[in-house]
């Protein structure tokens, strides 16, 4: 790809308004997270396989995923009650050898997307074509394999650019996933190009092979966001549930050298466990699973209203092209 450029105020000035206004309903929502519905994508269409980070568009309505093993976009159209939806197109996106793709925002004239390998934001033109980077600090280079950057989010104004690596960077020391993960929620102001960072700490797990981490970010506001935190365990399945939280000075952590234990985190309250949802007609999980419902979640945006007026909250389920795990599309509605 092209080398860096400033396309950071560039897409601050495209910003969706749009989205941002479904994101301010969610933020001001207040009542219980229900299942609406559920959609599995065709296991024998190619293009259903390795979804990831997320993005709906209103104008279009269309939800697109970024398919990581391809560096693909796809393009998925639900129905008017958002129970059946249909993959219509995919865009091959040019990043060279830095593929891997895992978040997703969607500008008007274009997409700004992550990589786990790199790691790298690129921001990227509606043919697939690379027209900027997002420089991120040096020390996300310390990313582990497989646990780089997993989650992208525009914050409702336009102006802030959220993410974080999916665990513990490497210059933080240890994982340390059986007392809960610290990562770096990190603010990239995209007119400024300053960059704020807070720590993050994941639930504690139980056992020391629980594969552990932060898989998406949506952002309610310049200061609060949704955090989904997913998990698997051999043999018990996944657990995936949304937090609540909101930047606050004192579990700053920009520029530090070192994030451990003695380092404050950001409060965060449960928005909803997903494996205490329920919705009739759920068919059996193909692996152990504590709930039928769940899979291996990693996309998350804010949908378009119900026909009720209830705001959504949309998922989309890696499948990692196995057998055993499913390509699924998750609609909740809340209040």
């Amino acid at each position: 790809p092209p080398g860096p450029r400033d396309a950071g105020s560039d897409a601050a000035a495209r910003a969706w308004t749009s989205s941002g206004r479904r994101a301010q309903r969610l933020a001001a929502r207040r009542g219980p997270v229900t299942v609406h519905s559920f959609f599995d994508l065709p296991a024998d269409d190619a293009r259903s396989h390795e979804l990831s980070g997320i993005a709906w568009d209103d104008a279009a309505r269309v939800l697109y995923a970024v398919q990581d093993e391809k560096a693909q976009i796809v393009s998925i159209v639900p129905d008017a009650e958002l129970r059946s939806w249909t993959i219509t197109s995919a865009l091959p996106v040019d990043v060279g050898d830095t593929n891997d793709l895992e978040g997703l925002v969607v500008l008007p004239d274009g997409y700004i997307v992550c990589t786990e390998i790199g790691p790298h934001i690129w921001e990227i033109d509606r043919l697939g074509k690379v027209r900027g980077e997002i420089v991120l600090p040096g020390y996300f280079g310390t990313a582990r394999k497989n646990k780089s950057l997993e989650s992208l989010s525009l914050s409702p104004s336009g102006r802030y650019l959220f993410t974080t690596s999916e665990a513990t960077l490497g210059c933080d020391g240890v994982l340390a996933t059986n007392a809960g993960m610290r990562v770096r929620l990190t603010r990239i102001d995209l007119e400024t190009k300053d960059i704020i960072e807070h720590v993050y700490l994941t639930d504690a797990t139980a056992r020391s092979d629980t594969d552990q981490g932060v898989s998406e970010l949506l952002a309610l506001s310049d200061d609060e966001l949704l955090v989904l935190e997913r998990t698997f365990t051999n043999g018990i399945g996944n657990s995936a549930r949304l937090y609540r939280t909101k930047l606050v000075a004192g579990a700053a952590c920009t520029n530090a050298e070192h994030v451990d234990e003695t380092t404050t985190a950001l409060p965060k309250t449960l928005f909803a466990d997903l494996g205490l949802l329920s919705l009739h007609g759920v068919p059996p999980a193909k692996q152990p699973q504590p709930s039928p419902l769940l899979d291996n979640y990693e996309g998350l945006a804010a949908g378009p209203d119900l026909p009720d007026g209830r705001p959504t909250l949309l998922l989309v389920s890696d499948d990692n092209r196995r057998p055993t795990q499913v390509a699924r599309i998750l609609v909740l509605a809340i209040g």
